[in-house]
């Protein structure tokens, strides 16, 4: 009987210490600390899924200065990893220095669907062979809603095709040529694993068509940032962990005298203790990021209290505010449109840069644009599917929890004064809408500030990929944020909002 070991993270997100940098406690969780716990011969294979360039204050601080010296290579090298895909948010600093990051890995690269201008493949499959004689290929491939969300200057010369037919292509090609087969897909799951019901109609995400129709022997997911234990779909073994190497998969392949795969994972949490010789490699590091989030930027005389995100939705609050004033100041637009996120929102009497992305954790940048009434009533459409009545009472959609949190999908007009009146059906919630005292009219055209993911329509919010842009001003709505609050020493703000959630 021969036997394989695979570990496999995704959806890192940069986070490579034992913190999630809204504070100073040390938690079970990070790249350095889940690589400690493997251990790994020539019959192993350490996989990653994505997404490991981005995302953690850490690794946006050093991306954002084009520094490649940021410590992922030296982590990922550490533990050593064979073979990852790309995620969708590693092309956020542009293909050329994503190509400089990936020069430092010992790993092999596999995304399939990503070609060149010519149409060539950038990062084919690959074939692994074992000390024990298995050959294991690994396909990998990123969700094609790349081509939607990124700047296309950082996508501009290469082509993103979709998954499906590029990870079918590839099977086939090199089914015959091994003993198992894996594919390693930056994507999640469309439809309920236990029922097959259809959870999303765009194609974002197309893991469960995957599973239905090709046959691959273990599909590794992510994207979703869910937590999905090991099982058999459809003859396949999938799963998914969640990001931020809270969670890592230890999989186990055992093969019967006939080759037939039988597989067993457990999914693990990471200590909290790493390599000291690694560590010490990268405490530098860890230390300037810390000094820089530790940086005071305003004292408030009055704290902003936490609120659950059903509270929130229902009332907004000051932090909302103000990211809709800075957006509003520097565009000169009519109306503001700010979202929640997935973090609490609150911050403390002395604000520090870190509780500025704590409260706004994504690097986005600015857009300004223009939308019409009736696109704009759409929107709102939208955001109202958020809620839901149980037992006559308002609780937040199960859609918007699973398969993936999506708080940061809900939004807030401020300038406008509407009402969602939750016990209509879906799509004719909105009952009212209007703009400094008068109706909303369908024709009526107003500019919009608005953060770079919802611009190009992210969220499934379709209305804003016909909106005319007049300006995407290049500035990140954080440092916006922290620069006002430096200059004015003040939370507050003169941000009309007037909205009610009726039910």
């Amino acid at each position: 009987m021969k036997k394989m070991k695979i570990y496999y993270t995704s959806d890192v997100h940069g986070y490579l210490y034992p913190t999630d940098y809204l504070s100073d406690d040390v938690q079970a969780m990070g790249l350095m600390q889940a690589i400690d716990a493997f251990d790994k011969d020539d019959n192993t294979l350490v996989i990653d899924g994505g997404d490991i360039f981005q995302g953690s204050p850490f690794i946006n601080y050093y991306q954002n200065q084009k520094r490649s010296d940021n410590g992922i290579a030296k982590v990922m090298n550490a533990g050593g990893y064979d073979v990852i895909t790309l995620g969708n948010h590693d092309f956020n600093y542009g293909f050329s220095f994503l190509k400089e990051n990936l020069a430092q890995l010992n790993a092999k690269v596999t995304a399939v669907n990503v070609l060149d201008e010519a149409g060539k493949q950038l990062f084919p499959a690959q074939i692994k062979t074992l000390a024990n004689g298995l050959k294991i290929g690994l396909i990998g491939a990123v969700t094609d809603y790349v081509n939607i969300w990124e700047k296309p200057e950082n996508i501009s010369d290469i082509q993103i095709m979709p998954v499906f037919p590029a990870m079918k292509q590839e099977l086939e090609r090199l089914k015959s040529q091994v003993d198992f087969v894996i594919g390693i897909y930056h994507g999640g799951f469309e439809s309920d694993l236990e029922t097959g019901e259809r959870l999303s109609e765009t194609g974002e995400n197309v893991g469960y068509e995957l599973l239905e129709s090709l046959d691959f022997d273990l599909l590794l997911t992510g994207h979703q940032h869910a937590t999905i234990e090991g099982r058999y779909v459809h003859g396949t073994y999938t799963l998914q962990p969640p990001n931020m190497a809270r969670k890592y998969f230890d999989i186990t392949v055992a093969f019967d005298q006939d080759l037939k795969p039988k597989i067993t994972s457990e999914l693990k949490t990471p200590g909290t203790t790493q390599s000291a010789e690694l560590k010490a490699e990268l405490d530098g590091l860890q230390a300037e990021v810390n000094t820089y989030l530790d940086r005071p930027i305003v004292h408030l005389d009055q704290a902003v209290a936490a609120q659950s995100h059903l509270d929130l939705a229902q009332t907004s609050n000051a932090i909302l505010a103000l990211t809709a004033h800075v957006q509003r100041q520097a565009t000169g637009a009519d109306i503001s449109i700010v979202s929640m996120n997935n973090n609490t929102l609150f911050l403390p009497n002395d604000v520090k840069v870190r509780d500025i992305l704590r409260n706004y954790p994504f690097d986005n940048t600015l857009f300004h644009v223009k939308l019409t009434g009736a696109q704009l009533r759409q929107n709102i459409e939208k955001t109202a599917e958020y809620f839901a009545l149980e037992n006559q009472q308002l609780v937040i959609n199960p859609k918007w929890l699973i398969p993936k949190t999506e708080h940061y999908n809900y939004d807030f007009y401020y300038g406008l004064t509407y009402t969602i009146d939750v016990s209509k059906p879906v799509g004719s919630r909105v009952t009212k809408v209007s703009y400094q005292g008068k109706t909303l009219l369908d024709d009526q055209v107003l500019t919009v500030a608005l953060n770079n993911y919802r611009a190009v329509g992210g969220g499934e919010y379709n209305t804003y990929k016909q909106a005319e842009v007049i300006q995407d001003t290049g500035l990140t709505i954080q440092d916006l944020m922290i620069t006002y609050l430096e200059k004015t020493g003040q939370l507050a703000v003169d941000e009309p909002l007037d909205f009610n959630i009726n039910y």
